[in-house]
């Protein structure tokens, strides 16, 4: 036997326990030794690709063309808002208006009499 203590065992369970290490070891022992390699395999024949595969092939690349064009061209038209909304944002007023002033008196400055 191994280093198993079994001396307050009964001799049919010390029996039973040194079978299941021997088998064990034996397993282990098989297990080690190589075994020849599986034989792969015949490599599947390709098909030649015919006119109707081509046509398929090219109808897939032109709808994810398609859907790339798509993205691009929302993203050009959010980029010119973001262009636009930064450019009403930072435009500055072109008159100059004097805080002392009223709205009224302020209007009346910017009516000419030549437009009544």
């Amino acid at each position: 036997m191994s280093n198993v203590n079994t001396d307050g065992l009964p001799p049919e369970m010390q029996q039973r326990i040194a079978d299941i290490i021997e088998g064990a070891k034996q397993k282990a022992v098989a297990a080690n030794v190589p075994q020849a390699p599986a034989p792969q395999p015949p490599a599947p024949i390709q098909k030649v690709p015919n006119l109707m595969d081509h046509t398929i092939a090219l109808r897939q690349e032109v709808a994810h063309l398609t859907q790339r064009v798509e993205a691009l061209g929302q993203v050009t038209e959010a980029v010119g808002n973001a262009v636009g909304q930064m450019y009403a944002m930072f435009q500055q007023q072109t008159t100059l208006t004097d805080p002392g002033t009223t709205y009224s008196e302020n209007f009346q400055a910017q009516v000419e009499d030549g437009d009544y």
